[in-house]
């Protein structure tokens, strides 16, 4: 398994989605995600940069030394039951709010 791939099964997992849901939120197969959190398929950046969005976290995560230091940088969480694509829509644009936010203030020098 891959360091990126196992990066991204344990965000998923953190936030409770199942691979069909991000699969559809990324317009891709389910098959496809299994193969990108096993190794068997290098995640292209486009994907990355949507799923940090997805897990409000920097693309740089996925390249973390450990899955636990990529879990940490995650600026919020939550959980809801029955997701479906369009809620993570949603939910990958407040994440990129969330994010540009967090840059704004380290630019500034100010803490959050």
């Amino acid at each position: 398994m891959s360091r990126t791939g196992l990066i991204m099964k344990s965000l998923r997992e953190k936030f409770d989605y199942v691979q069909e849901t991000v699969a559809e939120y990324l317009g891709i197969s389910r098959e496809l995600v299994s193969m990108y959190e096993t190794g068997e398929r290098e995640i292209p950046i486009e994907v990355l940069e949507k799923l940090s969005n997805l897990f409000c976290v920097e693309p740089d995560a996925f390249f973390a030394e450990t899955p636990e230091d990529a879990i940490a940088q995650v600026a919020f969480a939550f959980r809801k039951d029955q997701m479906e694509a369009s809620d993570l829509e949603q939910i990958a644009a407040f994440g990129k709010i969330v994010k540009n936010y967090l840059k704004i203030k380290k630019l500034d020098g100010t803490s959050t």
